[in-house]
């Protein structure tokens, strides 16, 4: 039945009547076309399921079931809606064309047949079935890639109102098709509050001059969503040019929206905080210069620094020191916006722009400042948001700013001269002893000089000897014996002389230098205990001071062993002062640390107790000796009742805990007494003696105090050797 051409369209004719089937086939083969046969019902079915036909040629009248049936079985089966059926029928009523149209007939011949023609009767309505099938992929492709796009079609027609919308568009606006139709109104409602007028008149600008118009903006879909989406169109205007006809397509950009976002995000703002970083704050400066130009006005530049923040971090953790400064950041939004943060008082015409500019240090530019007053207004509103205390995990933690602020175009007119500027001057403010704010002047740029000059030498100030020890004597009142000795560190520079530790201490904290330089100095008064465990018969205890930073190393403990097994000194001769920082570190390392040095013989001294994180959960769980009272509260012992008071309960809390205590910073008669009083025997201080040369120290050990009236050494003694007093 198949003819050589395996490629040729394949024709069922079906046809209770064999004559007929047989003219058929010899009509259709004579084109080309390859046949097969079916006589009744079943045949059809069983050879249309074998074979897929690229066409049917059915006969309404069969036996079994009519061609109608059939029509409709073949419909119902997979691939059965692409094949065209054409209904042989000799009936010519509109009913049984009108059934055969409803059963899925593609078309109809009526007989006696024109044999003649039918088999250009097939090439069309095969050809009619390809193309229709084409374009139903093509459409189908279509809405594919609209749907994977966000894209919908749209068609206006402004003469009478309508809009045509592909299915991408309903999806895209969150309607059913069938429950209602997208019009003007529809779009328009939908569009975000906040931009529709913008859309509006868009529109209206487009209809009435542009022949192509795109527009961005938010929608609010059926749903309650928030959608970005993007339309473009081209408007049809008529032979007088009014616009008749608009199509266009509308497509789902939200996503790519939020990309947007992120990337702006992660190219201009801080993770952290949220904050602007320095490049936006660049863009922003920029704008900034045009409105004080044009307005002649001035710009603010405020550099603020967190005081000591770094011992946040290196004893209560980073993500401790991550949160104080997401606060931070909240407060200075709300500090430096329309309102005052605590008093709620109008900042008069004030806007400002805020950026992290790196780790603790924050950036803010005011914007129609009339005046330095101006900015010394937002200076201090900053001051007293910044330096209210902070709750951490439970934690009450005190940080106060430094604050540099710079004018422009005063003091200069490119961004990085000014913050240049106000960083100098932030520096000046931490000098003049933190929680402060400081103009920039030109004379501080050669201090920010030297402080750099000083940083660099001070590397090398270990290798070349430039360091040396002195020592300060701890006094039993009233007897006026020696109790103990204090190594204190000094730096005799080559061009400033020599230095005391406030000078080059901090900057070596900063620096890390600080580990290096108490490895020196442990090394170098054990070395000295050592030549006086020697020479004398009375045992001297000689405290040194440990930064926080050699517990972050942790080779403290290392540290210390190696230096008393190289010394070869009794350990009990050591005593090690640390910081109450220090103590409020969770690292266990620190526990540890310290049980391990009080198990060698060695005392613990928390030094300069009372002006950090004072708490007596953190006292109870170390392995303390001695508490020393600041000589911040001694130096107004005697005219600050709060000073008195602190002090007393220092002493108290010392008795409770068992442990001794010193009081630092006594300076004249009244002060030791009123502290023997309240019941501090130990003190250290310049009425007894300043921190001596090694060899006026052992001079003060052999003669001590003669006269208690003045005790201090310099009016019995003479001082010898360059270090006498430091």
């Amino acid at each position: 039945m198949y003819r050589s051409n395996n490629h040729a369209p394949l024709v069922l004719v079906a046809d209770d009547d064999r004559l007929i089937r047989v003219l058929v086939r010899k009509s259709l083969e004579a084109e080309g076309f390859r046949v097969e046969e079916a006589a009744d019902g079943h045949e059809v079915i069983s050879a249309f399921y074998m074979l897929q036909p690229d066409l049917i040629f059915l006969d309404v009248i069969m036996p079994g079931q009519d061609g109608f049936c059939i029509c409709k079985q073949i419909r119902s089966m997979d691939s059965g809606d692409a094949v065209p059926i054409v209904m042989m029928t000799g009936l010519d009523d509109h009913e049984s064309v009108k059934k055969a149209y409803e059963a899925g007939a593609t078309d109809f011949i009526t007989k006696p047949l024109n044999l003649a023609l039918i088999g250009h009767r097939a090439q069309y309505v095969i050809r009619s079935s390809r193309a229709l099938e084409n374009l139903k992929q093509s459409e189908a492709r279509l809405v594919d890639a609209q749907s994977i796009a966000n894209l919908g079609s749209w068609e206006f027609d402004l003469v009478s109102g309508e809009i045509y919308c592909s299915r991408e568009v309903y999806n895209i606006f969150g309607i059913e098709p069938g429950n209602s139709r997208i019009t003007h109104e529809v779009f328009m409602d939908a569009v975000h509050p906040q931009e529709k007028d913008a859309v509006a008149e868009r529109m209206r600008k487009a209809l009435m001059e542009d022949s192509n118009f795109t527009i961005e903006c938010r929608i609010m879909t059926q749903h309650g969503r928030e959608r970005s989406i993007l339309t473009k169109a081209r408007i049809n205007r008529d032979e007088t040019a009014k616009a008749t006809w608009v199509v266009g397509f509308i497509q789902d950009i939200t996503e790519r929206k939020e990309v947007e976002e992120k990337i702006k995000q992660l190219a201009y703002y801080d993770t952290l905080t949220g904050l602007p970083n320095r490049i936006l704050f660049q863009d922003n400066f920029s704008h900034a210069i045009s409105f004080a130009k044009r307005t002649k006005t001035q710009i603010g530049i405020l550099f603020v620094d967190l005081d000591r923040f770094k011992q946040i971090n290196d004893t209560l953790g980073h993500a401790v020191g991550d949160k104080v400064l997401q606060e931070v950041a909240e407060r200075l939004n709300a500090g430096v916006r329309k309102y005052d943060y605590v008093t709620r008082e109008p900042v008069e015409g004030i806007d400002a722009e805020i950026a992290r500019f790196a780790g603790d240090e924050f950036i803010i530019m005011l914007k129609n400042v009339r005046d330095h007053f101006d900015a010394a207004k937002v200076a201090q509103r900053i001051q007293d948001s910044l330096a209210m205390p902070y709750t951490i995990d439970g934690t009450e933690i005190i940080v106060t700013p430094s604050i540099g602020i710079s004018l422009y175009p005063v003091d200069g007119e490119r961004l990085e001269d000014l913050i240049k500027f106000a960083d100098i001057a932030m520096y000046h403010a931490k000098e003049l002893g933190r929680n402060n704010f400081q103009f920039y002047s030109r004379s501080l740029d050669s201090t920010a000089k030297d402080h750099l000059i000083l940083e660099g030498q001070l590397r090398n100030a270990v290798k070349r000897n430039e360091l040396f020890v002195v020592y300060q004597p701890i006094m039993q009142i009233p007897s006026f014996e020696i109790s103990g000795i204090e190594a204190l560190v000094r730096w005799r520079h080559p061009e400033h002389g020599v230095l005391s530790a406030s000078h080059f201490v901090p900057m070596a904290e900063e620096t890390g230098l600080i580990t290096e330089i108490d490895e020196w100095v442990l090394h170098t008064v054990c070395r000295q205990i050592k030549a006086w465990q020697d020479r004398f018969d009375r045992t001297l205890e000689v405290s040194v001071n440990v930064s926080g930073r050699n517990f972050k190393k942790r080779t403290l403990v290392e540290t210390v062993v190696k230096t008393l097994q190289n010394t070869k000194i009794e350990p009990e001769r050591l005593k090690l002062e640390i910081t109450e920082g220090v103590l409020i570190n969770n690292d266990e390392y620190v526990v540890s640390a310290l049980n391990s040095l009080k198990g060698m013989g060695i005392r613990l001294a928390l030094d300069d107790f009372g002006t950090g994180y004072s708490s007596l959960g953190y006292l109870r769980k170390f392995p303390l000796d001695i508490l020393k009272i600041d000589k911040t509260f001694v130096r107004d012992i005697l005219v600050d009742h709060d000073c008195t008071s602190i002090i007393t309960a220092i002493i108290a809390l010392a008795r409770s805990l068992k442990l001794d205590i010193i009081a630092e910073g006594v300076e004249t008669k009244d002060q030791m007494e009123l502290l023997l009083q309240k019941g501090c025997e130990k003190q250290q201080g310049n009425y007894f003696s300043p921190p001596l040369s090694l060899a006026d120290l052992e001079e003060f050990l052999q003669h001590g105090i003669t006269d208690t009236e003045d005790p201090a050494p310099g009016k019995n003694h003479s001082h010898t050797g360059p270090a006498a007093p430091v």
